[in-house]
């Protein structure tokens, strides 16, 4: 029997560990642990992901806007890395474990987290950089398609 991949989920700021993402990732057949992530506690959020990282020990890390910061300030040595429209400038995360092998997923016309922060993730650490969806939000199609093949090609590595 093939293991079921193993995906620890960081929602966003106003997102929830049953929000749209967490529902395609679970309907796609992914095992998704996605830990509460007080939206009033930054330092609270970092320190509940990286307790779940090093309890569960997943595959990949996926982080979602606020998620996003948090995934790039907690430590998960190789695990590979999914940015959905990171917002670690937004909340002046210090970034840990980023490079390379990192996706990064952002909608170019998203208005609350600006495209140039990614861009600058390319520059610093030669992240890939997708442009794909319509918003911030990213959960249209194209997104949540994009989403699923970079989980995917991250596996594969």
């Amino acid at each position: 029997m093939n293991k079921i991949p193993k995906i620890l989920f960081l929602h966003g700021r106003e997102g929830t560990p049953e929000g749209s993402k967490v529902t395609h990732l679970r309907d796609c057949g992914y095992r998704v642990i996605a830990p509460v992530l007080p939206k009033d506690s930054l330092d609270l959020s970092i320190k509940r992901a990286q307790n779940c990282f090093d309890a569960f020990l997943p595959d990949i890390i996926i982080g979602s806007s606020r998620g996003g910061a948090v995934a790039c300030s907690i430590k998960g040595s190789n695990t590979p890395k999914i940015l959905i429209a990171p917002a670690y400038n937004k909340f002046r995360c210090q970034i840990n474990d980023i490079d390379d092998s990192t996706i990064v997923l952002h909608c170019p016309d998203d208005d609350i987290v600006s495209f140039e922060d990614s861009k600058n993730l390319v520059e610093a650490f030669n992240v890939d950089l997708r442009s794909c969806g319509i918003c911030h939000r990213m959960k249209d199609p194209d997104a949540l398609k994009n989403l699923i093949t970079a989980i995917e090609e991250q596996l594969s590595k």
